[in-house]
């Protein structure tokens, strides 16, 4: 995508997200209307100064006009097209589109009775979880704590722990884990 044009759409969308008018911006950056109409459809290459001035207008830091418009397709997940990992009727899906980030989201469904792993294990990376459905115990290091739908926990770097459904229906629990280690 041109330059000019890529700059012209997040003028346009910075104006817009504000509910300001071509004619309201233009006056409050001290630009001609026609100018920054120009400027919105990638017909003109504003300044630098004229840019400070629409970002003073817009209240938005000047850095923000030049980075890269992210994609928003690359970081959607759809549900189906989650990465699985099913493994004894343990069913885990990662809701985060890699393992690029700071944090990973991950969605465990056990069924009636069944335990996340026998043995508890630790990791690397503080992990907040979210019980979704069902009723499930959490063992961390010695302890154990039942927990129900809608209840949330946080489980600290390198505590040992597992899940285990202690209900007659599927448990879903969503988590994330900062740094990911899945």
């Amino acid at each position: 995508m041109d330059l000019s044009l890529q700059l012209g759409q997040k003028i346009k969308s910075y104006r817009l997200a504000r509910g300001l008018t071509i004619k309201e911006l233009a006056e409050a950056s001290q630009i001609t209307s026609s100018m920054l109409s120009q400027i919105e459809r990638g017909q003109a290459s504003p300044s630098l100064n004229t840019i400070r001035l629409l970002s003073i207008a817009l209240d938005e830091p000047l850095y923000r006009f030049f980075l890269d418009s992210p994609d928003i397709q690359s970081d959607v997940v759809r549900k189906e097209n989650r990465r699985q990992l099913i493994d004894q009727g343990i069913h885990y899906e990662v809701l985060t589109p890699d393992m690029n980030g700071t944090i990973e989201m991950m969605q465990l469904t056990l069924p009636p009775k069944a335990k996340s792993r026998q043995e508890p294990l630790a990791h690397k990376g503080e992990e907040v979880a979210l019980v979704q459905a069902g009723t499930v115990e959490l063992t961390l290091n010695f302890e154990t704590c039942v927990l129900y739908a809608g209840d949330s926990v946080r489980i600290k770097s390198e505590t040992k722990h597992t899940w285990q459904n202690v209900g007659e229906e599927p448990a879903v629990v969503i988590f994330a884990v900062s740094p990911p280690s899945f």
